[in-house]
């Protein structure tokens, strides 16, 4: 009976916590800028959690980010601006169609399409299209941080690069797999929740056009994943381990917060997700202790 009680807190505990947190006051301090630039995109299914995400940076990075944030098209600008007001670092905010327009202008038209067709192909588009002007970390709206990531930035190197987190299991779109002529063992457990991208004509050296045209339009929600996977493979693989930003599923009905530890953050993909507005209240209150 306390079992069954204590599982259905456990999911019903987080819809409170998203509550209270809507009606809080966001609160940062002014802080010293650095040169990293941070991109993320959001819409109305996720603006909650982007507001929470870019309150852990601003609340637990030593220095605040440049930080770029791409509408997917349902919410205005102006509207995401004003979720953010409490952000104090450089912002810019775009639409997804800015980054379609830049691929076109390079005969993409794969990428285009896929963007048409899939929320992430507009992730990827957008990803790419950044990732050839600046250095790129790019962030999902369910990541939290509970310090400073920055230590664990690599350092800027000419040339092609990517990287990303650590996932609890391999998960990859098969067919893609199958024609890169790749394999899980190569991949490993890539997670594209948190990504470290770089360098001019990705899309042309990993022949991308050709590959999202072989498949359009039996896209899956691993495509984007299994790509970078790829790309990575051949440049800096993982670089955050599961001990630096959690990736698990075994606390999914426990009601106490994550044990922070040593880790500098946590991704809550979707059978977690619930517990990230746990988290973020917990982490919140303790910030707001005096």
């Amino acid at each position: 009976m306390f079992s069954k009680i204590k599982n259905s807190l456990a999911y019903r505990l987080p819809i409170l916590y998203q509550r209270l947190l809507i009606f809080q006051n966001y609160k940062t301090l002014r802080k010293e800028r650095s040169d990293i630039n941070v991109l993320m995109m959001t819409g109305k299914n996720h603006i909650d959690l982007l507001k929470i995400s870019v309150l852990s940076i601003a609340r637990n990075w030593d220095k605040l980010p440049k930080l770029t944030i791409v509408s997917d098209g349902s919410l205005s600008l102006q509207q995401i601006e004003k979720v953010i007001s409490f952000w104090k670092g450089e912002l810019a905010v775009q639409n997804w169609a800015d980054s379609i327009a830049y691929h076109k202008t390079k005969n993409r038209t794969s990428i285009a399409a896929y963007a048409s067709a899939n929320p992430f192909g507009k992730k990827m588009a957008v990803i790419l299209h950044h990732a050839e002007l600046y250095p790129t970390i790019w962030i999902d709206s369910d990541v939290l941080f509970f310090k400073d990531l920055s230590p664990f930035i690599p350092e800027y190197t000419d040339g092609i690069q990517c990287g990303g987190s650590e996932d609890n299991i391999a998960a990859y779109h098969d067919e893609l797999v199958h024609k890169l002529h790749t394999n899980t063992a190569m991949l490993g457990k890539f997670n594209a929740g948190l990504l470290y991208v770089s360098g001019k004509n990705i899309y042309e050296k990993y022949k991308l056009d050709q590959l999202l045209s072989e498949i359009h339009p039996h896209y899956n929600f691993l495509t984007e994943q299994t790509i970078f996977a790829h790309i990575a493979s051949q440049s800096q693989g993982i670089i955050w381990k599961e001990d630096i930003i959690r990736n698990f599923t075994s606390d999914n009905q426990d009601l106490k917060p994550t044990k922070i530890g040593n880790s500098i953050g946590r991704h809550y993909p979707s059978n977690v997700r619930h517990l990230i507005w746990r988290d973020a209240f917990f982490i919140k209150s303790e910030d707001e202790r005096p």
